[in-house]
C-alpha cells in the first residue's frame, strides 16, 4: 500500500471563539496547529497537506517558523489556502484532497484538537494498513461512535466532491456505515475539541503550557466611556476578537497594554491592545494575551 497521506484542516472561522484558535499557545515553540501537524507528520508517512484560509498570513507564518528546523518534514507539508472557506468545511476538505494528487487515501486531522498522542494514533495507522482491510473508512472511536481524525480511501474522494456548505467526513462516514471501521481509542484528552475558552484553559493546564515564561503586559484601568466608541465598533463586526470571556484582543500602534473598563462596557471587561500590523508582531500579541489570561 502506498504511503498514507493526511490532510489538517485549519481554515474554519472559530465563531464560537473569536481570535484564530488554532493559533493559540501550546507549549513553548508550538501553537495548536503546529501540535497537529506534528503528530500527523508522525502518523502519515506521505504528504501532509494543510488547509488555511482565516489568518491565512499568520498560520502561514507560524508554520514556516515551526518547520525551519525540520527541514525532513518541511519536504512532506503542502500549504493550502481556502479561499472559500466561509463557505464550509467541505471546501477544505476538497481543496486537501486536491493538492494530494494520486494519493490512495487521507487521513484527515481538525486543528483544534491539540492533544493528539503517538500511541493512539499509531492503532489507528496499523488499521488503516492492515493487509486486506475492505475498510473505505477508518476513525478513531470513543465508545463506538466515530470521531476525528478519520481516514478517507480514494474510492470515496468522488463522493467527498459532491459535498455542500459544512458538510464534512462526518456525512461520508454515514453512508457507508457498513464499510467503516471504528478503532477504540477510550476517553482521554486526545477527544478534546477547542471551541472555547473553558476548554482551552483546561487543556493548558492539564498539559502544562501555562508553565511557558512570558513578559506580562503592563495592566491599567481605563474608564469605560474613553473606550466606548471603538468596542462598540468592535462588537458590531462581523467577526468580534474574543479571546476569553468578557477579553478582546485589539490592534494599538505602541505598546502592549492590558485595559481593565470600569465599568465594564457591553460585556467587555479587558482589552488587549498592541502591535499586530505583521503576522509575527500579531503572534507575539496573541501569545502574550493568551499566557497572561491563563494566569489571570
Amino acid at each position: 500500500m502506498p504511503p498514507v497521506d493526511a490532510i489538517v484542516l485549519a481554515a474554519g472561522m472559530a465563531s464560537r471563539f473569536g481570535v484564530p484558535k488554532f493559533l493559540l499557545p501550546a507549549g513553548e515553540g508550538h501553537v495548536q496547529l503546529t501540535r497537529v501537524l506534528e503528530q500527523a507528520l508522525l502518523v502519515a508517512e506521505g504528504r501532509v497537506a494543510v488547509v488555511l484560509g482565516r489568518a491565512s498570513k499568520v498560520a502561514r507564518y507560524a508554520l514556516d517558523r515551526w518547520l525551519e528546523t525540520r527541514a525532513a518534514a518541511g519536504s512532506r507539508v503542502v500549504l493550502v489556502l481556502n479561499r472559500h472557506y466561509r463557505q464550509g468545511q467541505s471546501t477544505s476538505l476538497k481543496a486537501g484532497i486536491r493538492a494530494l494528487p494520486g494519493s490512495s487515501g487521507v487521513l484527515v486531522f481538525l486543528a483544534d484538537m491539540p492533544v493528539l498522542v503517538p500511541e493512539k494514533l499509531e492503532l489507528l495507522q496499523k488499521a488503516i494498513l492492515r493487509p486486506g482491510s475492505q475498510a473505505l473508512a477508518v476513525a478513531a472511536g470513543r465508545q463506538g461512535q466515530a470521531h476525528p481524525p478519520v481516514y478517507l480511501s480514494a474510492k470515496l474522494f468522488a463522493e467527498i466532491d459532491r459535498l455542500k456548505g459544512d458538510q464534512g467526513a462526518r456525512a461520508i462516514l454515514r453512508a457507508h456505515q457498513g464499510q467503516l471501521e471504528v478503532v477504540e481509542w477510550g476517553e482521554g484528552p486526545w477527544f478534546a475539541d477547542v471551541d472555547d475558552w473553558p476548554t482551552y484553559r483546561q487543556l493548558a493546564y492539564q498539559q502544562g503550557w501555562i508553565t511557558e515564561p512570558f513578559t506580562p503586559i503592563p495592566r491599567w484601568p481605563v474608564a469605560a466611556a474613553q473606550v466606548a466608541p471603538r468596542v462598540a465598533a468592535t462588537l458590531a463586526a462581523k467577526a468580534v476578537p474574543w479571546l476569553a470571556p468578557g477579553l478582546l484582543v485589539l490592534p494599538g500602534k505602541k505598546e502592549t497594554l492590558w485595559l481593565d473598563l470600569s465599568p465594564p462596557y457591553q460585556g467587555v471587561q479587558s482589552i488587549v491592545q498592541g502591535p499586530s500590523s505583521t503576522p509575527a508582531a500579531y503572534l507575539q500579541l496573541l501569545r502574550r494575551a493568551s499566557l497572561m489570561a491563563l494566569s489571570s
